[in-house]
């Protein structure tokens, strides 16, 4: 069967709709029983993402545009051309979009509906152009993928003819390199891991981190990791070292690894989540986590982190105090965080996303 899958919406930086779709297909990759070819569609900015995966013969990279204006023109206008010429059987979008005028069976995976639920967090155009596309892809795909149950209710709530399309495929956490914790550095440090952009609530997060008592905080740091997205130059511009507070920016996979396995705690007070893997991610190597007790966050997390009201600087806060103050607390989610990211497993994800394809190439358009 030949597969397409539409990575356009991959950028340079490694976020997390990135770390899904090359964690599949390193699965796939992986499994030398599958007679597929995969073809890939792929900006250059994005390349590397999928050369430093070794992929085999199976798979195909293909030329697309890097420019975002570009990309959707082309979303919709050449790609169901190259999808007719290349005889693809099924067509998958991995990040909500789908080429509306393709005539082959086609799956969509929906990570969250936030563009929806929190406007106001994204940029103006995405405000507009995701809810509308969204859409209409779930209307013109054989099957919708949604990364929780969280994601899979509220798209039936937004789009109730949805429901039999819906297939919930929950992610994994990632191998980290096995890799010492930072030996130059004697601090003890919290951690957050994630794009910057507002619905990831470092505003609040850092309200409170600042409204600890300096007997309460000690010498703990604050680091965040992650690409500064947008609508967040503000807070960043607002934090100082003073505070304890230091923006490492983008990193790769060893330092990523080397600065979560050194953390005294990880915390990802997010607004909305359509699933929350760096909480996974956190979990899964035993690093105690503080979360939301809203959306995706809360399902994934259950009783295995500390869970505050991400509206709340006082409640963030009151978490921030008990993680400082209770070793025992510590270990206790160290405990159970282990064992509940045991309970999710990327090769489970990559079966039931090629499942879902291989369903849809069997159906006539």
């Amino acid at each position: 069967m030949k597969i397409s899958i539409d990575a356009t919406g991959l950028g340079q930086a490694k976020t997390g709709t990135t770390v899904y779709l090359t964690q599949i297909l390193a699965q796939w990759n992986h499994d030398k029983g599958l007679a597929h070819t995969f073809i890939i569609f792929v900006a250059p900015k994005a390349r590397h993402h999928f050369t430093a995966l070794d992929l085999d013969g199976r798979f195909q990279l293909r030329h697309a545009p890097n420019s975002r204006f570009l990309r959707v023109l082309w979303q919709q206008t050449l790609l169901p051309v190259h999808l007719l010429q290349l005889g693809v059987c099924v067509h998958w979008g991995p990040g909500f979009v789908l080429p509306l005028l393709g005539l082959c069976p086609m799956v969509v995976t929906v990570h969250d509906l936030t563009f929806q639920l929190f406007p106001a967090a994204h940029e103006r155009i995405k405000r507009h152009y995701f809810p509308w596309m969204i859409r209409r892809a779930v209307r013109k795909a054989h099957s919708v993928l949604v990364i929780s149950h969280t994601t899979k209710a509220d798209l039936e709530r937004l789009q109730p003819e949805s429901r039999h399309k819906n297939h919930v495929t929950l992610l994994g956490a990632r191998t980290l390199p096995s890799i010492e914790p930072l030996q130059s550095s004697v601090q003890d440090y919290a951690l957050f891991i994630g794009t910057l952009e507002p619905r990831k609530n470092l505003r609040n997060l850092i309200q409170a981190w600042r409204s600890l008592a300096t007997t309460i905080r000690g010498q703990t740091h604050l680091r965040v990791v992650g690409t500064t997205g947008w609508l967040v130059q503000d807070v960043i511009d607002s934090a100082n070292e003073q505070d304890n507070i230091h923006f490492l920016g983008s990193l790769t996979d060893q330092a990523l690894a080397a600065q979560l396995q050194g953390a005294s705690f990880f915390v990802y007070p997010s607004l909305y989540e359509g699933f929350g893997l760096p909480v996974l991610e956190a979990m899964s190597i035993g690093i105690p986590v503080l979360t939301s007790n809203v959306g995706a966050t809360q399902e994934i997390a259950g009783a295995a982190a500390l869970l505050v009201d991400p509206h709340s600087v006082t409640s963030i806060a009151q978490g921030l105090a008990r993680l400082l103050q209770e070793p025992e607390l510590l270990t206790s989610l160290r405990a159970a965080g282990l064992e509940r990211a045991a309970q999710f497993s990327w090769a489970q994800t990559a079966s039931q996303t090629l499942q879902a394809l291989q369903a849809a190439g069997t159906h006539s358009p």
